[in-house]
């Protein structure tokens, strides 16, 4: 079987990545440090936001979990009638 396109590029692109990692750790750290400063003050900021508008935060998870619904929904394949 053969890979999708955008498969192989992921894949090269994730090498490299790691490749740049090994040759660079130092820098590999400060960037793993401010990735989880960016993403934790993200979600500080949702958990804030949340605490002061409950109403407007379940509106908004009840969205997000449709919209994830509708993404990922496989319908079922069509059953035959038995006559």
């Amino acid at each position: 079987m053969r890979r999708r396109p955008d498969h192989l590029l992921r894949n090269l692109f994730l090498t490299s990545l790691i490749i740049l990692a090994l040759m660079h750790p130092a820098a590999t750290a400060q960037l793993a440090e401010t990735a989880t400063a960016l993403l934790l003050g993200i979600v500080d900021g949702i958990a804030q936001a949340a605490a002061n508008q409950p109403e407007a935060a379940l509106l908004l998870a009840g969205a997000v979990y449709i919209a994830h619904q509708i993404r990922t929904h496989r319908p079922r394949p069509a059953t035959r009638a038995h006559a």
